[in-house]
């Protein structure tokens, strides 16, 4: 079902430009508040010319168009990924909805341009039919990771490097999704502050901060902050807590373990281990970097062993009553909540349904496989969604730069908003948590066989866990072996859109 919310520029919004300046008085760098000098005579003062910073974009007044933006809505995946701060028709309550709400005015008070949105279940499918019948209707699209790929090798998007107006090394742009997902040297999609789905979507840790007190175990924080936050720490904690409560022998939801196992968690371990599926080299070419040497097979077998090592975990796909949820996935969360895990894997998406919890809880960052590892590394979910332009466009200049604007004040309101007061202070109840975040959003990782996925690399580990065995070197060599011809399939598509 289609939900189109449309703004128009009004007059009043220009009259009430003098208001959002006036209310805007704790910003240091507001370029419409004008500075006063004084020249030296108590009666003589005179008014310069406002001091421009920020981003100053080369086209001052848009002219009351609206930039036309479809995404994703709550019918997608349980609402989860829902683009749902895109659009606000009014001034909320809510601080991080307001946000959305004022973003929108300064861009209509800055520049002249307001939003027209329109949320579907699948853009992208909209978005193709619009492209093979050559209508114009929508300027930016945004959809999942994993549906934008295929979509930029069919040809339905823009290569973003290509558009003068944007200027991609902007700080509210991600750099690490530019560098990584630099396919063929061409970007027909990226992340940033357009919209915070991508800090949503950061697979990160969250722990029981009550049922670590009760078992004496170490401050996670503190050995984060030490650069002793590894996988051997990790699994220590998940032995330390485990409980067989109800005598049963064998785990069950009335146990307490180190953490719930679901599918696509060993992929998510592996990248937070420092290794990757894919990279780019200096070419642009995607080159598969999985299992490449002795360290990377140990890191498989470690990682794979602690998921199914017998009483740490318990395996959610196993569950067939969900006990009045909607899905296993939240019902194993519900499990977290109620103190019966010591932590759960997953995106800040999910931690309203942490905000009653009765335990305390925190945010960490996926472990490092040592203290040698140069950072840590978190992946995306493959349903985040990425931010594109439809090629239906002979100039898309003027989107361009309305994009960079919407971008920067993403970054200067709704982003602050989003990570201060709604995680911060809000759910995640401390600010270690908070400092945990800043460490977490800095180290995300865009790796491109996530969507690339060639010859199903994904698939060969996250089936052997979900079977209870370690997956096997043989196994990777021989999907392995299919992998480069793929790519290359791949590169020579996406280096040839828009230049036959």
């Amino acid at each position: 079902m289609n939900a189109k919310k449309i703004l128009a520029l009004l007059l009043a919004a220009l009259m009430l430009a003098p208001v959002f300046a006036s209310c805007d008085k704790e910003t240091p760098d507001n370029p419409d508040t004008p500075a006063v000098s004084d020249s030296g005579s108590g009666s003589d003062t005179e008014t310069t010319a406002p001091e421009e910073t920020g981003l100053v974009l080369d086209k001052t007044d848009f002219g009351g168009t609206n930039l036309r933006i479809i995404g994703i809505n709550e019918e997608r995946n349980f609402g989860y990924y829902q683009t749902s701060d895109i659009w606000m028709e009014t001034e909320q309550a809510d601080p991080f909805e307001n946000a959305v709400y004022k973003r929108i005015q300064d861009c209509l008070t800055k520049y002249n341009f307001g939003v027209e949105y329109t949320s579907v279940q699948n853009p992208m499918t909209d978005v193709a039919s619009l492209v093979s019948g050559g209508l114009d209707q929508y300027d930016v699209v945004l959809d999942a990771w994993n549906t934008m790929w295929p979509g930029s090798k069919a040809g339905n998007l823009l290569d973003l490097r290509e558009i003068d107006s944007i200027d991609l090394s902007n700080e509210w742009w991600d750099q690490n999704a530019n560098e990584q997902l630099d396919v063929a040297n061409r970007m027909f999609y990226t992340a940033g502050d357009f919209t915070t789905v991508d800090d949503r979507c950061t697979r990160a840790l969250y722990f029981n901060k009550t049922l670590a007190a009760a078992n004496d175990l170490e401050s996670p924080y503190e050995l984060v902050r030490s650069n002793q936050w590894t996988l051997e720490k990790f699994a220590q904690m998940c032995r330390d807590v485990k409980n067989d409560v109800d005598g049963g022998g064998s785990v069950d939801t009335e146990d307490i373990v180190g953490f719930f196992r679901e599918s696509g968690q060993f992929n998510s371990f592996m990248i937070a281990m420092g290794e990757r599926y894919a990279s780019i080299d200096e070419n642009g070419l995607p080159v598969y970097s999985f299992m490449q040497n002795s360290e990377a097979v140990t890191k498989v077998e470690t990682v794979a062993g602690l998921l199914i090592e017998d009483g740490l975990t318990i395996d959610i796909h196993k569950f067939t009553d969900f006990a009045g949820y909607s899905n296993r996935f939240t019902y194993a969360r519900s499990l977290f909540a109620a103190g019966k895990h010591l932590f759960t894997v997953g995106g800040s998406l999910v931690i309203t349904e942490f905000a009653d919890m009765e335990d305390e809880f925190g945010i960490l960052p996926m472990p490092k496989w040592n203290s040698d590892q140069d950072r840590y590394y978190h992946t995306l979910d493959p349903q985040c969604a990425m931010i594109g332009i439809p090629n239906t466009k002979t100039d898309a200049a003027d989107i361009g730069y309305m994009m960079e604007y919407f971008s920067y004040e993403g970054r200067e309101t709704l982003s602050p908003t989003f990570k201060d007061r709604m995680l911060k202070r809000r759910y995640a109840q401390d600010s270690d948590s908070g400092d945990m975040l800043d460490i977490i959003y800095a180290n995300k990782c865009f790796d491109i066989g996530y969507v690339g996925n060639w010859n199903n690399m994904l698939g060969v580990g996250d089936s052997a866990v979900l079977a209870n065995r370690i997956p096997k070197t043989s196994s990777y060599n021989r999907m392995g072996k299919a992998v480069p011809g793929l790519i290359q399939k791949d590169f020579d598509t996406l280096a040839s859109i828009g230049r036959e």
